[in-house]
Formats: C-alpha cells, sequence, structure tokens
C-alpha cells in the first residue's frame, strides 16, 4: 500500500511539472519569436517599394535646340514613348522614401540618339539620389553592344516637393525634378554632336513621377 500510495503521489507530482511546462512553453516561445521580429507588428515608415508607374521628361527647349544645332534627332527605344518634346518611360521597380527623397529606380525603354557619325542608344536608367551624387545613371548601347555605363544627368528634387505626395495609400507623386547633365553626359554628347559643344551643368529639363508602391 505503502509503494501504491507513493506512486499515485508521484504521478499527480509528474502530471503538474508537464501542465508547468506547457504553459511555460509558449510564454517562452513567444517570447523568443517576438525578439526575432517574426510577430512583430510593421512600424510606420516612409519607405515604400515602388512596383509600377511612370517618369515623364520633359525636355527644356534650349536643350532640344542645342540637340537641333548638333545634329543629333531623338526617338524613345523599348517600353518608352515620345509625345513632342516629352520622353515617357514605365517605371520598373524601385525603393523611395518618400520624407528625405531618397531612392533608386528603373526605368524601363530608353532614348536613342540617330547622328551622321553613330547612332546610339541609352538604355537601363535609374534615377539614383541615395549616393553621393543623384544622378541619372545610363548604359550606352552601340551598334548592339553594351560599352559603358555612366552618370547621365545631375538629379535635383525640389525640397517643397518633400516629403513626397502618396494618393490613396498607393499612388506617388513627384513634380519637377530638374535634371542637368553630369560631365560624362556632356562628354556623350560631344563625341556625337557636328558642332554644338555641350557643358556639364546644362539644364536637359525636368521629370515628372508617378510612381504606384506595395
Amino acid at each position: 500500500m505503502k509503494l501504491k500510495g507513493t506512486w499515485r503521489l508521484g504521478r499527480r507530482s509528474l502530471w503538474a511539472l508537464m501542465c508547468g511546462a506547457s504553459l511555460l512553453f509558449p510564454l517562452t516561445a513567444a517570447g523568443r519569436i517576438q525578439q526575432d521580429g517574426g510577430t512583430r507588428p510593421a512600424r510606420a515608415t516612409s519607405l515604400h517599394t515602388l512596383v509600377g508607374g511612370r517618369a515623364r521628361i520633359q525636355f527644356a527647349d534650349a536643350f532640344r535646340g542645342a540637340l537641333r544645332r548638333a545634329h543629333i534627332a531623338y526617338d524613345a527605344v523599348g517600353a518608352a514613348a515620345t509625345e513632342g518634346d516629352a520622353l515617357t518611360l514605365p517605371v520598373a521597380d524601385g525603393l523611395f522614401d518618400l520624407a528625405s527623397g531618397r531612392g533608386a529606380m528603373a526605368w524601363r525603354g530608353g532614348l536613342a540618339l540617330e547622328t551622321a557619325r553613330a547612332d546610339v542608344d541609352l538604355r537601363n536608367l535609374r534615377l539614383d539620389t541615395v549616393g553621393r551624387l543623384p544622378a541619372l545613371w545610363t548604359t550606352l548601347v552601340v551598334k548592339g553592344e553594351l560599352t559603358e555605363t555612366f552618370p547621365l544627368c545631375t538629379v535635383t528634387v525640389p525640397s517643397e516637393q518633400l516629403p513626397a505626395r502618396l494618393i490613396g495609400g498607393r499612388v506617388m507623386l513627384l513634380r519637377d525634378v530638374e535634371l542637368r547633365l553630369t560631365a560624362e553626359g556632356a562628354a556623350c554628347l560631344n563625341r556625337l554632336a557636328v558642332q554644338e559643344q555641350f557643358t556639364a551643368g546644362q539644364p536637359v529639363g525636368l521629370v515628372n513621377l508617378i510612381g504606384i508602391v506595395e
């Protein structure tokens, strides 16, 4: 009888220990999950992922006049489209901070430059305002071959446009982003030009951006 009583006591103790462990485990696991960030609520942020949209470059009259005097004609490539004195390119993807204006985004399509000396394409246009020098980068394509990637224009986001507007929680608007030729961009055009000499800092035009965010 004594042995039997001891066994009953042992079973009750073991049962109590298992119940305590089962209650303790979810709390411990939850603590680990919370620490790892698996169930942590998302924090409010001004950083957004771009999944679409369009960029419209309105060329400055003076820049179009310089291209004309240099005997350089331009046209759209791929998914881009020309609309009078403007070039429209779809936004492929990117990241953008609405508050600071820092971000990077890729545009689809490009710009074809036709001259008596050579026909080249400016493809893979990428707006990057994260780096030390905010710039519009491009890859130069000559006779179907990739030759070099360089900053085509400097980029200035108007301070009065920040923080950027977000309409309906999905659409970002950014207006009058200024583009000016870099030294590399001017050198590229000068290699194609017949007469006109392009210079660094020369105004190219303004960009109006519509971005669709996740």
